[in-house]
């Protein structure tokens, strides 16, 4: 059973099937997630891009069962643990961040002109970003959403 504390539930509608990855679920968070709805937001827009508003979610059966057990249109329940969606955005938006300031504050210590410190934290923050994407690639399956239902 999941405990509703530690992982957030929500539910999308299957639309589709990706070979040997999983299903297509479509999200729809403003019109399905009673928090949206009243403009508080839940954390589902790390999970699904803006533009696409559907993911990929893979089940425990086989690949040949995902359209007799998730037919489409059928409504299905999957889950992220909080834990994972705190680590994410502690990496993805707070880590970049913070080495830029680091960096360009201590360029600016030893002397740097303003100019050269903002370049300095431009750069770090730039070049952050990048790593982060390069180096996460491969290990992204732990923040994937788990089916549930």
């Amino acid at each position: 059973m999941t405990d509703s504390c530690s992982e957030l539930l929500r539910t999308g509608t299957v639309v589709g099937y990706v070979p040997r990855q999983g299903i297509t679920v479509d999200v729809s968070v403003r019109a399905s997630c009673e928090q949206c709805a009243k403009g508080r937001g839940c954390g589902m827009g790390l999970m699904a891009r803006r533009q696409q508003q559907q993911l990929v979610v893979k089940p425990s059966c086989p690949p040949e069962q995902y359209e007799q057990r998730y037919p489409l249109g059928a409504s299905v329940t999957f889950s992220v643990p909080k834990n994972d969606l705190t680590a994410v955005a502690l990496l993805v938006y707070t880590l970049p961040l913070l080495i830029a300031l680091i960096l360009s504050g201590s360029a600016a210590w030893a002397g740097a002109s303003e100019w050269q410190s903002a370049a300095v934290f431009f750069g770090a923050l730039i070049s952050g970003t990048v790593a982060l994407k390069y180096g996460m690639s491969g290990r992204t399956e732990r923040f994937r959403p788990r089916l549930v239902s």
